[in-house]
């Protein structure tokens, strides 16, 4: 008995409200971490989803990126793409829709990605069997000009319309078309030494 003449409890003594807690904490941690598993998860699905829809987009030719962009995709998708290089202060649209016949269009950066009105530089990448012998039997069609450039690759183009050059891959069943709005830049760029070339 203590001086009060209360009698003594002996153990451990715990307000009700405290050992409800105790009791509720395991499964309030468990609900607290399955909410935020839950929130990570559908954040980073959603971030996959739209990273996917982006680069659906960009194969598509909804969207204009810049060189290193274009880089990545075309590889990250195995892609045999080929281009003339980089052009200063342009954005690159690719459509790669059918892989067999891709085509890669250089606009001024700001520029929409869907206005066809406007003509600017384009290159086709065309799988096609004995492209080399193919286009260089072209150059004997009639107003045909052919030959093999410093590259070893064949080279035909039609006089009247020397807007659009097409070369016959060396050891590929490749094509490649450049059309050039620009009065002989097509025909430079076929004839430059290692200007045509695959993105890799």
């Amino acid at each position: 008995m203590l001086d009060s003449g209360i009698r003594e409890v002996t153990g451990i003594y715990e307000p009700v409200r405290k050992a409800r807690f105790r009791r509720l904490a395991p499964y309030l941690v468990t609900a607290l971490l399955f909410s935020t598993l839950s929130f990570g998860a559908e954040y980073y699905f959603n971030a996959k989803r739209q990273a996917a829809e982006e680069v659906l987009l960009v194969l598509n030719g909804g969207k204009a990126v810049d060189a290193q962009e274009l880089r990545d995709v075309v590889l990250s998708n195995n892609l045999n793409v080929y281009w003339v290089g980089a052009e200063k202060g342009s954005k690159y649209v690719l459509n790669a829709a059918v892989r067999t016949s891709i085509s890669l269009r250089y606009i001024p950066a700001g520029s929409s990605p869907n206005d066809a009105q406007v003509s600017y530089r384009e290159v086709g990448t065309f799988i096609s069997a004995n492209a080399f012998a193919v286009t260089q039997k072209a150059g004997l069609l009639p107003n045909g000009v052919g030959f093999v450039n410093v590259d070893g690759n064949a080279v035909y183009y039609d006089s009247r319309d020397p807007k659009n050059v097409y070369l016959g891959m060396k050891g590929a069943d490749i094509q490649v078309e450049i059309f050039d709005p620009r009065p002989d830049q097509a025909l430079a760029a076929a004839i430059m030494r290692g200007q045509v070339q695959k993105i890799k």
